[in-house]
């Protein structure tokens, strides 16, 4: 399953007028307005009076951005407290195949962001918590109270891996008090 916010890895998308702007640039020519609408004149660049010459960046490896999956991952979670807090085992096992769809999502397409080991912290600290909840959540006639414990490990085990990785800022909780979704979660 690949985020849509992930793309192509290494591929930046543009428009034709942009690459050929972007190629000048690179070629240390300075586009004229013509290049901009798409037509390749160019002209040389020169350095402005007593300044350095532009020099391109160096090519570096494009970095996958973690939020937008952890974003999902957050919104995935709030919707199975909900559906834990509503007693509704059925949809709560739904949304917590979901969130470890996207824990796999996560494991491919960032198994490693700004130095922290991702894909070995979901493996030690999120997997552990969310076969509790999912064993919990498969027992026959699972009710609210019978999840909220597992539930409340899935969360600590969030909170835990943000300080372990330095964004203990990031605190999350159950949220059951508001249900800001155009969704009953009741059984």
């Amino acid at each position: 399953m690949n985020h849509p916010r992930a793309g192509v890895k290494g591929m930046l998308l543009l428009s034709s007028a942009s690459a050929l702007m972007l190629a000048a640039l690179l070629q240390g020519e300075v586009p004229d307005s013509d290049a901009a609408k798409g037509k390749a004149k160019v002209t040389e660049a020169k350095p402005a009076a007593g300044g350095p010459e532009l020099q391109p960046l160096p090519a570096t490896e494009p970095l996958v951005e973690l939020a937008p999956f952890m974003g999902e991952l957050q919104r995935l979670t709030h919707k199975l407290a909900l559906s834990a807090d509503a007693g509704n085992s059925e949809l709560a096992r739904f949304y917590l195949y979901e969130s470890l769809e996207q824990f796999k999502s996560i494991q491919e397409e960032v198994p490693e962001y700004r130095g922290q080991p991702v894909a070995l912290l979901i493996d030690r600290m999120a997997k552990p918590a969310y076969d509790a909840l999912e064993k919990a959540s498969s027992k026959e006639g699972a009710t609210a109270e019978d999840l909220r414990q597992p539930l409340n490990g899935v969360i600590a085990a969030c909170n835990q891996c943000h300080v372990a990785t330095q964004h203990g800022f990031i605190k999350i909780t159950a949220g059951t008090g508001t249900n800001p979704f155009n969704q009953d979660f009741k059984p």
